[in-house]
């Protein structure tokens, strides 16, 4: 999986996930991973991907902590492999939940504030809302077209 374009890819996602606050290492490991078609031990990744073990190991935890990848064990090893979960929708969950608490703040803060300010407020937690409503039907319709397949 050494091909230019699978390169880009996983910088590209190192660079994004890095602009979210998590390790580049981090986002590049999503990215090398979401390319394999099997699971990967700790070795394998730290080659493929010219990294050290301990930031590898550390992408990697971090990646099971939010639920995109799981760790799995191959028959008669004690090598543990890493694998992306078929469930990405997580990182909707997870972005929904954030920007509802946002939303809940700058509601508050309306509360707080008085005139354009608080109308302002007022409808900044109103759009907020809003694209949490629409993400979670975008969930919902995914639910239901994963569950025809």
């Amino acid at each position: 999986m050494t091909s230019d374009a699978a390169e880009e890819f996983i910088s590209s996602l190192g660079s994004l996930m890095e602009r979210w606050g998590l390790p580049q290492t981090t986002g590049r490991l999503l990215g090398y991973l979401l390319l394999r078609n099997e699971p990967a031990d700790l070795d394998t990744m730290v080659s493929d991907l010219g990294t050290s073990k301990s930031g590898m190991s550390v992408a990697a935890r971090q990646l099971e902590a939010w639920a995109l990848v799981r760790r799995t064990s191959q028959p008669g090893s004690r090598r543990v492999c890493y694998e992306v979960v078929s469930g990405m929708e997580q990182l909707l969950v997870a972005n929904s939940l954030q920007i509802k608490k946002f939303s809940d703040t700058l509601r508050e803060g309306s509360r707080a504030a008085e005139g354009k300010s608080a109308e302002r407020l007022t409808g900044l937690a109103d759009l907020f809302d809003l694209y949490v409503t629409q993400t979670q039907r975008v969930l919902d319709e995914h639910s239901r077209r994963e569950a025809q397949l």
